[in-house]
């Protein structure tokens, strides 16, 4: 008679398959976490009818031999489903990187267009224009006012200067050495508008809007071919008057 103990090491496999097998199924596991559980399960039951001398030993090898070349390939499956998940998630870092850096060029141009027409455009071509040969309006500050009089005195005494002069947007925007060295890569004023990734423009609405009985520009400006369909980067509404942007750390 066979001792106990040759049948503890199947029956655990069948338990330990069992659970993980009822667990993948219940938490949506990928089907190679499933098939793995599955084949621990049915190796236990294997080694368990080879002890009851059920399962002839010749037979039990090859099954033997054959579940341990599956279960190499499922062992490397299971790498290659975690490892792809992290490839993914590294390109899609890195892509939005970009397309959110190339909203951002789009949204300061925008601004400054505002500023400078009160109200946005919706033509790409006329944005990168403004960029390359445009100007806008920034007030010139100089001095201080002291704590014993208003600035309107400042001024009048000549203390200080506010001046209103035309700035280049290139020069003022895009150039200056903080804009330069956040940068995700070189700007190119040829290139506003258009997707870093894809070369596709990006798709950019402007127009107006009631707010409280006064008109107010608004825009919009979209992905042109999102990595991933349903998860578009974008800024801006038609709706209400707001530049935010939908990704973190905006």
């Amino acid at each position: 008679m066979k001792s106990i103990g040759g049948y503890i090491f199947p029956v655990l496999l069948i338990i330990l398959g069992g659970i993980i097998f009822v667990i993948g199924l219940s938490s949506g596991q990928n089907m190679w976490v499933k098939l793995g559980s599955f084949l621990t399960l049915l190796t236990g039951v294997i080694a368990l009818l080879l002890q009851l001398g059920i399962l002839g030993r010749k037979a039990g090898m090859a099954i033997g031999i054959a579940f341990g070349l599956i279960a190499v390939f499922l062992a490397f499956r299971n790498y290659r489903s975690i490892a792809e998940v992290i490839e993914f998630n590294e390109r899609k870092a890195a892509y939005d990187a970009r397309i959110i850096q190339a909203l951002k060029d789009i949204r300061d141009a925008q601004s400054k267009y505002k500023e400078a027409n009160n109200a946005y455009t919706g033509n790409l071509a006329v944005l990168r224009d403004f960029v390359k040969n445009g100007t806008y309006p920034m007030v010139r500050k100089e001095g201080q006012v002291p704590d014993t009089l208003t600035e309107l005195q400042a001024l009048q005494m000549g203390i200080i200067v506010r001046d209103t002069i035309r700035a280049s947007v290139l020069d003022s925007v895009f150039r200056t050495a903080r804009a330069l060295e956040k940068r995700v890569y070189p700007f190119n004023p040829d290139s506003l508008g258009f997707s870093p990734v894809s070369g596709k423009p990006f798709l950019l609405t402007a127009g107006m809007i009631n707010s409280s009985g006064r008109s107010v520009p608004v825009m919009l400006c979209k992905d042109p071919s999102p990595m991933v369909a349903g998860d578009t980067l974008l800024f801006g509404s038609m709706e209400k008057a707001t530049v935010a942007g939908n990704w973190k750390g905006d």
